[in-house]
């Protein structure tokens, strides 16, 4: 082709909003502490899971609910829940799960064709690490749910510079061993690339995370269909029973 079929647009001036001065200034004044170091380095532990299996979780969901989920969600309760159930942190710690969401469609005016930046914002859930070891799967898949409802209105105080003004940035969340952080890349494509010997037969990030807890989802390597599970979410000491429960899972 001589020419590209969309023309890309660097269009990185569409946002902030007019508050971007105030926006900027408070931001910068903002207390941004080093994240704590872990005790021990995090292990790195991949878990498959066929697209089977999700499929099979999903109608679990649809029968007790009468709603629909994603493999998404399925993939981000159940690791959620199985990890807090390995560290077994003392009763009444506060845990978090943290995820990004795509809010190009919440941009207004919209973005312009072309455009190919990032335009994401982070969804926190908290929970009590008693309700998460006791709930069960359809349980948790509610919480990430009920959150995603919120993303608009919480994007739009982000917007506004509601946030800022209260002294608070969201992309800022509180780290730790008790933050979960997880992140889908199977759909970027890196597992169709071919650069001239096939796809590639294992994707995964260079290098992961020892300090922070991070879980990835990529695709499983073709011709398999599901989700390679690649972490970086737990200390030595908690290995083993997280392979155990994530494996009873599959």
């Amino acid at each position: 082709m001589e020419h590209l079929s969309v023309e890309p647009v660097w269009q990185r001036d569409f946002f902030p909003t007019p508050t971007q001065e105030a926006n900027v200034i408070q931001l910068a004044n903002l207390p941004v502490p080093p994240p704590p170091m872990p005790g021990k380095p995090l292990e790195h532990v991949s878990i498959d899971i066929s697209m089977d299996e999700i499929n099979q979780l999903k109608k679990q969901f649809h029968e007790s609910t009468g709603q629909t989920c994603s493999a998404f969600e399925i993939v981000a309760a159940n690791f959620w829940s199985l990890r807090t159930r390995a560290i077994n942190l003392k009763p009444g710690t506060e845990v978090r799960l943290l995820f990004f969401a795509n809010c190009r469609q919440l941009v207004e005016p919209p973005l312009p064709k072309g455009f190919y930046g990032n335009c994401f914002f982070p969804i926190t859930i908290t929970a009590p690490c008693d309700l998460l070891k006791h709930a069960s799967a359809i349980e948790v898949i509610k919480l990430i749910r009920e959150a995603k409802t919120k993303l608009p209105s919480e994007f739009g105080k982000f917007k506004n510079g509601d946030y800022l003004r209260n002294g608070k940035d969201p992309f800022l969340a509180p780290l730790g061993y008790t933050t979960l952080f997880i992140s889908e890349w199977g759909r970027l494509g890196f597992n169709q690339v071919d650069y001239g010997w096939g796809p590639p037969v294992h994707m995964v990030p260079i290098p992961g995370s020892s300090i922070i807890p991070v879980g990835i989802m990529g695709s499983l390597p073709l011709p398999r269909k599901g989700v390679r599970l690649m972490t970086w979410c737990v200390e030595k000491d908690h290995t083993q029973p997280f392979v155990d429960l994530m494996t009873k899972l599959v």
